[in-house]
């Protein structure tokens, strides 16, 4: 599965329980309508269980109001017939009883050998929408009436003549009463946050001109009390010149604040959960003492090495530094003196070999350097530039001097060799440097002597 579709999956499977669309698959089978595929958010919309429609138990068309079936039926008829698309709106009953209204969209398709006709349908429940539900209601003032008692603040926009209806719930969602706010479209304009603006108005526009099915805008609007309230505000022309252009638009607005504040406190603490989990992986890969990178870091990195050289031929070193008489150091002046100069000379490390080469702490006493696309004669010449700089004043104990050096084996790797190889040649170089009297850089050779 493709990371674009695995990426819908969740998201879909969420939509068909929650969400609020109901996808429909039937067929007209020896003049019956069967329904073979519903999404289960039916159950919560309609208190129909998929169950009960796809068995049969409960006919589709039983469900539909008396006086909506015949209409129902004939434009169902027809576009069969013709094969076309269709809308429709119309009334069910849900299985408590209540009366529901309904818009459905259906697509056809026909199968080519069985030439059988699917119909892909689907249903949203607009009952809320109360100006969209009085399809038999003709009285401007039993319309205003019945969307007074919305959840929803709902509007009503006349594009011809500019005028615009505000509900007394969407003038209370902004904290006014009804004869505090006129209904002027610029009283909603203005009241749109300054970064919100132009996003509105392009989603506005772009179904004006009848290039999107519905218009929906997530933004901010200012309250009376001066603060910014999340609306979403939802709508659909319900008239249009012969143009397509809108020529009255119905919509609604409800409040999404708490919703915006918990997404945003969601996204918040997603950053403070990454940055944790950066934490963690960090530890992982760190030193606890020296704060350099530990071994299993060097390890990846290496690897990673390796694979540089198998793909692009870029060759690359690695270096193992030991402290020279580091046991004397703990023993004279004590463990915590001995990790000072342990951290001593990681600082220094991490200021004279800098990025993308590679500084970590093998073990002990014991530190090991990646150098990407170095030979070893480059390698030797920035280890004697750190040599030197491992002088008396680096480390003192009180007003003393403590004496810190290192020996060092350099590897040079030009062609396939495996990790365990490459670091003990390294190894038996820096033992070696160690056995020629300490404070020695030794390149590995090809038949150096064990030590």
């Amino acid at each position: 599965m493709g990371n674009m579709e695995y990426s819908f999956v969740e998201p879909f499977q969420e939509m068909t329980w929650n969400g609020p669309i109901i996808f429909m698959h039937w067929k007209i089978d020896e003049e019956n309508k069967v329904v073979d595929q519903i999404t289960p958010n039916v159950e919560r919309i309609f208190g129909y269980t998929p169950e009960d429609i796809i068995t049969g138990n409960v006919p589709i068309l039983s469900i539909i109001f008396e006086e909506d079936r015949d209409k129902f039926r004939a434009a169902m008829v027809q576009r069969i017939a013709s094969q076309s698309p269709w809308e429709s709106s119309y009334r069910i009953y849900a299985k408590n009883g209540d009366i529901r209204f309904i818009k459905s969209y259906t697509y056809l398709k026909q199968d080519n050998i069985t030439s059988k006709i699917s119909n892909f349908s689907f249903l949203f429940d607009q009952t809320e929408i109360k100006q969209e539900i009085n399809m038999h209601i003709s009285l401007e003032h039993q319309w205003a009436t019945a969307i007074d008692s919305a959840r929803e603040g709902v509007w009503d926009w006349d594009l011809e003549k500019n005028d615009v209806f505000f509900s007394k719930h969407w003038k209370s969602m902004l904290g006014y009463e009804e004869h505090e706010l006129p209904n002027q479209l610029i009283e909603w304009r203005k009241r749109i946050h300054p970064l919100d603006v132009e996003k509105v108005n392009e989603v506005i526009e772009e179904h004006i001109r009848n290039d999107s099915v519905f218009f929906e805008s997530e933004h901010r609007l200012r309250h009376s009390d001066g603060t910014y309230r999340w609306i979403l505000d939802r709508g659909k022309a319900v008239k249009r010149d012969e143009y397509g252009v809108a020529l009255r638009m119905i919509g609604t607005h409800v409040d999404i604040t708490e919703r915006k504040e918990t997404e945003y406190q969601l996204q918040q603490r997603n950053k403070e959960l990454e940055h944790l989990v950066d934490q963690v992986k960090e530890l992982s890969i760190t030193d606890p003492l020296t704060s350099l990178y530990n071994r299993r870091k060097m390890i990846d990195e290496i690897k990673k090495a390796q694979h540089q050289l198998e793909k692009n031929r870029q060759p690359f070193t690695i270096a193992i530094l030991d402290l020279d008489y580091f046991k004397n150091i703990n023993d004279q002046y004590g463990h915590t003196f001995g990790d000072i100069a342990l951290q001593t000379f990681s600082n220094l490390l991490k200021r004279q070999i800098p990025s993308p080469n590679i500084v970590a702490r093998w073990g002990g006493e014991e530190f090991m350097l990646l150098f990407h696309n170095k030979n070893g004669i480059e390698t030797q010449r920035q280890l004697l530039s750190l040599q030197a700089c491992c002088n008396d004043e680096l480390l003192k104990y009180r007003m003393d001097s403590v004496k810190l050096s290192f020996s060092a084996g350099i590897c040079e790797v030009t062609e396939h060799q495996s990790r365990e190889v490459i670091i003990k040649n390294a190894d038996q170089a820096m033992y070696l440097a160690k056995s020629l009297g300490r404070n020695q850089i030794n390149l590995y050779k090809e038949g150096l002597p064990v030590v």
